[in-house]
């Protein structure tokens, strides 16, 4: 019998790790123009480390759009960073029903990064 063996995955960084790979190369459907550089990115970086890594059980976080407790902490928490692109913007929902289409648990909760939750699971 296998070894269990946990993966978990930050789904905001994988997204903009893939979207920042096709930078200035978009990747779009040619029906609708629709650009998808991040969901294919995001579908190979998965699939990469699923299938190198084999784990047994693996699960999925996500950001949210709500504030989080550093936020209330620091009003200047990430008060520098550029704003997400409309390009991305305009992907997170495809990147989520990609990952729907998977088995892979989702976890997100208002109030707490991606990183506060997988640090929490893992």
């Amino acid at each position: 019998m296998k070894k269990p063996l946990l993966v978990l995955f930050d789904g905001n960084a994988i997204v903009h790790r893939a979207f920042h790979a096709f930078e200035g190369k978009p990747l779009t459907v040619s029906k609708t123009g629709e650009i998808v550089s991040a969901v294919y990115g995001f579908a190979l970086m998965l699939l990469k480390a699923i299938s190198e890594i084999k784990p047994t059980h693996y699960a999925i976080a996500f950001d949210t759009k709500a504030p989080t407790f550093r936020h209330q902490l620091f009003d200047q928490y990430k008060a520098h960073r550029p704003p997400t692109p409309d390009e991305l913007i305009g992907q997170l929902g495809r990147v989520r029903q990609l990952v729907e289409a998977f088995p892979i648990p989702i976890f997100e909760l208002d109030g707490y990064e991606a990183d506060d939750i997988l640090g929490t699971l893992s």
